[in-house]
């Protein structure tokens, strides 16, 4: 059976940050706490898959919210599911990837996910399998980084290195994003998005943060000398200084659909 293979890379390195994982990334539990409200609101579902769950802390409150549902958490890195399993959770935990999920046809009445899917190399690929393990009438809740997340470091390495990306990808933004879903097959496709600034010490403390929380498929390598990585970070302090220090913006897109 031929499966798409998640970057070894990407896998290692979330594997990597799982240990410091929970305290790096109060923004991702503020999303996911809004999420699991909005999956609530939407229920009752009886069985419900969290595709990414990471250490399963939002997987978590999907169990509080429906706690006679059976919840199951699923995430391709080793130590985030090594960090999952050291806590007492009330949900089955699994590892797996978004592109071979383990579970019979039909088998879930929502799959959500926080925050996951912007790492996935083909969005319609994802989508489609994913909406094979949904019943009939079945709902999808996602939330994900868009193509608008970090744009101040995009303008800066433009503005520093012209056409040079230094080997920082962006991300699929809402009209990519929804039309994957469509190509997959979903009905009532819903997608929303809204911004949010987070300050940083400065741009090369937003950069250690990306890497930290293993988010390599946005940042592959970004050494670039010690000279030209100092023009950068004082052109990015100029243009996007906040108090006590700089601002980055994150684009979250939030997405309701159907089988």
């Amino acid at each position: 059976m031929i499966t798409f293979a998640v970057n070894q890379k990407i896998r290692d390195a979330f594997s990597g940050a799982a240990p410091r994982y929970d305290e790096l990334t109060d923004f991702h539990k503020k999303i996911g706490r809004r999420l699991a409200k909005k999956v609530c609101d939407g229920g009752p579902f009886a069985r419900i898959l969290d595709v990414g769950m990471g250490t399963g802390g939002f997987t978590g409150l999907l169990t509080e919210g429906f706690p006679s549902a059976r919840v199951i958490g699923i995430d391709f890195a080793a130590g985030m599911i090594d960090q999952a399993r050291e806590k007492e959770r009330a949900f089955l935990i699994v590892q797996g990837d978004a592109f071979s999920l383990p579970f019979r046809d039909g088998a879930f009445d929502a799959i959500v996910s926080n925050l996951a899917y912007q790492w996935m190399p083909d969005l319609a690929g994802a989508f489609g399998h994913c909406r094979t393990k949904l019943n009939q009438g079945g709902k999808l809740y996602l939330t994900i980084f868009g193509r608008d997340t970090f744009g101040e470091l995009f303008e800066t390495l433009k503005e520093c290195l012209g056409n040079n990306n230094a080997g920082i990808r962006r991300l699929a933004g809402r009209k990519e994003i929804a039309e994957a879903l469509e190509q997959a097959g979903f009905r009532n496709v819903r997608v929303s998005s809204e911004y949010f600034k987070t300050v940083f010490p400065d741009m090369i403390a937003l950069l250690k943060w990306i890497k930290k929380i293993g988010a390599n498929a946005l940042v592959k390598d970004f050494y670039l000398g010690k000279d030209l990585m100092s023009r950068m970070n004082g052109c990015y302090d100029e243009r996007f200084h906040a108090d006590r220090g700089v601002y980055a913006t994150s684009e979250i897109i939030w997405v309701e659909a159907n089988r």
